[in-house]
């Protein structure tokens, strides 16, 4: 919910609630909420001869207007002109979207109407997260054909779909539908409370006009009226009474007569909300099931979806999931008694008490098909409460427990109120944004407002005293401000409220009546009382049912979450009813009473809450990066932190979110390490960075990778975050367990059938089509490098390059689609064009290039530089300038590669792979432009060293002082001030930054469970420093570093401090050993030429005698660093090998690849190299190398086809455990690595 002005317009007696014509540009003619449009942008007023005005609308437009008063969930009907504009062809796209006012679904899309590829589809989304769909076939409409689109839906009956104004689809189905919507428009890739926008596939526009919206279901002649130009005649909703009733009682769980929600047996009655401590699914916090906001559930949503209509053919990824998540979740409850809960949302299972012993308690069972339950026992206190889903995914609207005892209100003060229905709310300003709220969220019949008063309170008769058939529910305002007057009226002279007083809100007390109704349930009458949050109405403090006798009256003290409660907010209560002679005046005269406690008690929980609500939603909103106060969810996540730190000012993790959002301020104070006396600044410095990596990538390991292999974000966005891994990894830290981590996820990814054919199994865009683990078969090679089962894995993608990269129209190499799947490529309209992003997919060729040589992936990489290039332009300076999208068909080229905008990054990988292949110089081109144009920008998109790679040392020296004098802080050049004088406070100064940065994040980079692509903490730098390099950053593909490390125990590189300069036949490394102990470790090579090197090692500048060694790829050196000194190394190739490492044999194997049976193990061995792979031996060993048994393999031709080729060889013997299994290649026949050699028993 945006806070929005009072409702523009009431709907019409047609029951027009939204009505835009063009007329008056991009502003509605009619609107029962705000008329104009939220957000506007790539969208034009264009006239046509027959219709007149109408929107244009381009394929990355951005149009939306707030739903509240415009479009209601329960019912209406939405009509729009559409034009194609373009040709339409077979590939799907959206004409329209509804969003939630709040969701756990990414896109939060309630309605869309889309053309499916084949006709038109159309869906409503219930409360349980299954859509009530219709399709239709029909042929493409042409071009400059106006068609008529109308959708009606009603949740008593079902929807409808009409082209033309005729029927072409409909489904009688009720469901229920009371949701809070938030904006609404054409097109769009998600039109939500978080982001709106179009991009990536979804990037195809039209043209729309006369955009209707009823508070109906408008009827088959209403509909061809529209069509035929007239207006549908006034009348109301066309549900008949018993069929409204009955989605009335489904929606509060009334449903059942003979269970009816607990009775109020005793006079006075305290129901206290038992606030979870916390609530997990499998490791991931998943607060959404208990967050007092019925739009959001738990689980997180799938979009490969097992729900009834969600799978379709738009194919997200699964985002922000477990795989197997979804089937269970642990709630944790605070030390307190409860003895009920209520359960509202689709999910039916088990609920099992856990108490601290883990002993397990069955409690309640849930039955399918209901909405809302209700559940009371003899109180339990404290432990843990799981729910066990029956049918995954399905989902928990909410669950609250409560402790319901006999008992009167707390004796403390009070400020009375009574509800005096008579009294016309629009007398106090102070009501106007919640009676906004209110009218704008419910439909017709469930708007009721009444105010409660004080005693004496001065008030105005209210002009609707009429009350207007509905449902029976009652919404009781609460004024925060009397002094707040009308302009023109009277001075006022009365004040009552809760401004500036010292205390916080303990509760709400209510006098119910005696009722004047009849019983409902044998006997009873249930009602459902909800208290809403006074910061966001969206939000229930509590939310409760109960059961009263007719002619009882009963006194309740609803014990809320405290609450310091903010200036100028008024409050808000509702009262619902499952009788329809419940209305405002049963409620006449009800006292209300609100509790205060000093505020030095209620602080803790008034904390807490707004501690877990920023730091949930927070969570969340780091997908898009929101920054809009437009976007209702953002615009949440500021009020809640502002709210924490209006209570708690300095506290400690609401400091760290607010920095976060605004960098521009001061930061929360962070001490830096102090280095111990003599122990150099930079060495100290490095390893305290390098510690909190490693912390914060063991942080996910520990907690948040499942059995299965994944981390609750989605295994797409599970490989965004493990881009990090690799780079920790080579750098000596936890080697062993980021690669099994890593391993893992990739094996998750083939179980959960996410790349069958090398490509994404689902149909989407190019950078997701990368995340659906191509990126993480590349991401294993850094750290399995040569393991045949993830070289195996990279061919098979390598292998299907061509469906996607190939020959265009025009001639040239180029990717053909920015929207494509293994089996189905896009090319028609807007999908047609290469986008920067459109590389990455290459990253697996890349490697395969960089490992082999492979000529295949070498040429096609070439070809697509060489298709890129040919679209460039020259300056007259001599410099180019390249587009950043192309178009195979067509020729057509648009945009330009600038920085590391829109991906641009992954084009930059292209042009380097070719140059370094090649060594032609074109291939610098885009680099040398875009350093000319953005004065030195590019030279940090490259892994290597790039400046002394090109000798671009002296010209580039200059410009990097000059940055750094003008004060840059940028680590990049900071990191390059250092190379270019040999300053080492530049590097001081860049990993104390990055120690600052880390200690500012480490909380919301772990234990507040961010939605996982987004939480990262860069070790750039440090990879620069300790490798000679990059090996990799997110979608920085193509490797850079010179060196790797591994140590004795997992985390001894934090003992050392190591600076690594040079290039691929001379360098240095340089290395402070912080402890008392010499350190060994194995130094292996990596971007380095092959050959015979000389070594010279000094300590503390005391040089020994050099040696010489042979020295490549893979080839592992042992070094030993002397205690609390400096020990430096020297490398100097003098003899070049005489074949290139990528240009030989190489046979593998990997522990799948060694099975033990009863008559001994079965060995594949796997030919991956350039060429053919010589006859060679397989040896069994024990532990101290003595030989046990071998074999011998044969010829095997080298995978030039991209096809594995394999042999299984047999060893005849009974070995269980301690041995190990060898390659033994001939003397003479060097291999491209022998990492791949040995497998030991597990």
């Amino acid at each position: 919910m945006t806070v929005a002005p009072a409702l523009a317009h009431a709907a019409d007696d047609s029951g027009l609630l939204f009505h835009l014509t063009g007329d008056k540009g991009l502003t509605a003619d009619v609107a029962g909420g705000v008329a104009a449009p939220n957000f506007a942008d790539k969208v034009k007023i264009q006239k046509d001869p027959i219709r007149g005005a109408y929107i244009e609308a381009a394929g990355d437009e951005t149009l939306s207007w707030m739903a509240p008063g415009n479009i209601y969930a329960q019912r209406g009907t939405l009509s729009f002109y559409w034009r194609a504009r373009d040709p339409v062809g077979t590939t799907p796209f959206p004409l329209f979207r509804v969003g939630y006012a709040d969701h756990t679904s990414w896109d939060m899309a309630w309605l869309r109407i889309d053309w499916n590829g084949k006709g038109f589809d159309a869906f409503v989304t219930d409360d349980n997260l299954s859509r009530v769909r219709v399709s239709a076939t029909a042929a493409p409409p042409k071009p400059d054909q106006w068609i008529l689109v109308t959708f009606t839906w009603d949740e008593a009956k079902g929807i409808a779909l009409y082209i033309d104004g005729k029927p072409v689809a409909s489904k009688a189905q009720t469901a229920a539908l009371d949701a809070g919507l938030d904006q609404f428009g054409p097109h769009s890739r998600v039109i939500s409370p978080h982001q709106v926008q179009s991009a990536y596939q979804f990037v195809r526009g039209g043209d729309v006009d006369d955009i209707r919206v009823y508070d109906r279901a408008l009827d088959e002649a209403a509909v061809a009226g529209l069509a035929a130009g007239k207006d549908p005649a006034p009348g109301s909703a066309t549900t008949d009474a018993q069929e409204r009733s009955k989605t009335w009682l489904y929606r509060y769980g009334w449903n059942r007569p003979a269970d009816p929600p607990p009775y109020l047996a005793d006079a006075r009655t305290v129901i206290r909300k038992v606030e979870f401590a916390d609530q997990y699914d499998r490791q991931q916090r998943m607060s959404q099931g208990s967050d007092g906001i019925a739009e959001t559930t738990w689980p997180g949503v799938y979009n490969r979806s097992k729900l009834p209509g969600r799978h379709d053919y738009f194919e997200l990824p699964d985002w922000n999931t477990y795989v197997e998540g979804g089937k269970a979740v642990t709630f944790i409850l605070p030390d307190e008694p409860y003895n009920r809960l209520e359960f509202q949302g689709a999910a039916y299972g088990s609920l099992t008490t856990i108490d601290a012993a883990g002993k397990e308690t069955p409690l309640a069972k849930r039955a399918k098909g209901e909405l809302r339950t209700f559940n009371q026992f003899a109180a339990l206190r404290g432990g843990k409460l799981r729910f066990d889903n029956v049918v995954q995914e399905t989902p928990i609207q909410e669950l609250a427990a409560y402790n319901v005892t006999a008992a009167a209100e707390p004796d403390e003060f009070t400020l009375a109120y009574v509800v005096r229905p008579g009294a016309d709310p629009a007398t106090y300003p102070s009501l106007d944004e919640l009676s906004t709220f209110v009218k704008g969220r419910y439909a017709a019949g469930e708007r009721t407002i009444v105010t409660a008063l004080p005693a004496s309170a001065p008030s105005k008769p209210r002009a609707d005293a009429a009350a207007a058939p509905g449902q029976p529910i009652v919404h009781v305002l609460i004024p925060a401000d009397f002094r707040q007057n009308r302009p023109g009226g009277p001075v006022g002279k009365f004040q009552y409220g809760w401004q500036g007083m010292d205390a916080g809100l303990d509760g709400v007390a209510l006098d119910i009546p005696a009722l004047n109704v009849k019983a409902t349930h044998g006997g009873l009458f249930p009602l459902n009382i909800k208290i809403k949050d006074p910061l966001w109405p969206g939000r229930d403090l509590i939310d409760v049912n109960v059961s009263v006798k007719p002619g009882e009256a009963r006194t309740v003290y609803l014990d809320t979450r405290d609450r310091m409660l903010p200036e100028g907010k008024s409050l808000y209560l509702s009262i619902a009813a499952a009788g329809v002679d419940f209305d405002a005046k049963s409620l006449d005269g009800m006292a209300v009473r609100l509790k205060f406690k000093p505020s030095a008690d209620a602080k803790a929980e008034h904390v807490a809450d707004r501690l877990a609500q920023a730091r949930d939603n927070l969570a969340f909103l780091v997908e898009e990066h929101d920054v809009s106060k437009r976007l209702a969810r953002y615009a949440r996540l500021d009020l809640e932190l502002s709210d924490l730190l209006r209570v708690d000012p300095t506290n400690p993790h609401g400091r760290e979110m607010w920095f976060e959002l605004n960098p521009e301020q001061p930061g929360p104070a962070v001490t830096v390490p102090t280095a111990p006396a003599g122990v150099p600044k930079w060495a100290f410095l490095q390893v305290e960075d390098l510690k909190r990596v490693r912390h914060f990538i063991e942080w996910w390991i520990d907690k948040r990778q499942d059995a299965y292999g994944d981390f609750g974000g989605g295994i797409s966005d599970d490989d965004d975050l493990t881009a990090q891994w690799p780079p920790l990894a080579l750098m000596g830290d936890i080697p062993d367990k980021t690669t099994a981590s890593l391993n893992a996820l990739l094996d998750a990814a083939y179980k959960n059938d996410m790349i069958p054919a090398g490509l994404s199994k689902i149909k989407t865009d190019e950078l997701h089509s990368y995340e659906e683990a191509i990126n993480l078969k590349a991401e294993a090679m850094y750290t399995s490098y040569g393991d045949p089962k993830i070289v195996e894995r990279m061919m098979e993608t390598a292998r299907a390059y061509p469906i996607v990269a190939n020959k265009g129209e025009d001639g040239h190499v180029h990717i053909l689609s920015r929207y494509f799947s293994a089996t189905d490529v896009s090319r028609d309209g807007p999908w047609g064009w290469s986008h920067p992003y459109s590389y990455l997919i290459l990253h697996p060729g890349m490697l395969l290039g960089d490992f082999n040589g492979d000529p295949t992936m070498r040429k096609l990489i070439v070809e697509l530089a060489d298709g890129h290039l040919a679209h460039g332009k020259q300056d007259p300076d001599g410099t180019w300038r390249y587009p950043e999208d192309i178009n195979a068909a067509t020729g057509q080229s648009r945009g330009e590669l600038t920085g590391k905008g829109r991906g641009n990054v992954a084009t930059m990988q292209l042009f380097w792979a070719a140059w370094r292949w090649t060594g032609d110089e074109k291939y610098l081109r885009p680099l040398r432009g875009e350093i000319v144009h953005q004065s030195g920008r590019g030279l940090e998109e490259l892994n290597s060293d790039v400046i002394d790679m090109l000798g671009l040392r002296a010209q580039a020296t200059p410009m990097i002082k000059s940055m750094v004098a003008k004060g840059s802080d940028d680590p990049f050049t900071l990191y390059e001030a250092w190379r270019s004088t040999g300053d080492t406070a530049y590097l001081e100064k860049v990993y104390g930054d990055e120690i600052t940065t880390a200690e500012q994040r480490m909380w919301m980079m772990t234990e507040a469970h961010w939605w996982s692509d987004r939480v990262e903490l860069f070790s750039d730098i440090l990879q620069r420093s300790r490798l000679g390099g990059m090996a990799l950053r997110r979608n920085q593909m193509f490797p850079g570093h010179l060196v790797s490390w591994r140590f004795d125990t997992p985390t001894a590189a934090e003992d050392v401090g190591i600076l690594v300069t040079g290039g691929q036949k001379s360098f240095k490394v340089a290395g402070y050993n912080l402890t008392g102990q010499p350190l060994h470790a194995v130094m292996t090579g990596w971007d380095i030429a092959a050959g015979q090197w000389l070594v010279t090692r000094a300590v503390e500048g005391s040089a020994e005698p050099a040696s010489s060694v042979a020295f490549e790829r893979t080839t592992g050196l042992d070094l030993t660093f002397a205690p609390g000194k400096t020990t430096t190394w020297e490398f100097t190739l003098q003899t070049p090998a005489a074949t290139p490492v990528t240009e030989r044999s190489d046979l593998g194997i990997g522990r799948d690849d060694v099975k033990a049976g009863k008559s001994g193990l079965t060995v594949t061995v796997h030919s991956l190299g350039a060429k053919p792979a010589p006859a060679s031996v397989v040896v069994v060993e024990d532990a101290s190398g003595k030989e046990l048994a071998r074999t011998t393999t044969p010829v095997l031709p080298a995978p030039l086809d991209l096809k594995p080729k394999t042999v299984q060889v047999a060893l005849k013997a009974n070995w269980k455990t301690g041995y190990r299994v060898r390659i033994l290649t001939p003397a003479g026949a060097p291999e491209i690595t022998q990492l791949n050699n040995i497998v030991a028993a597990p």
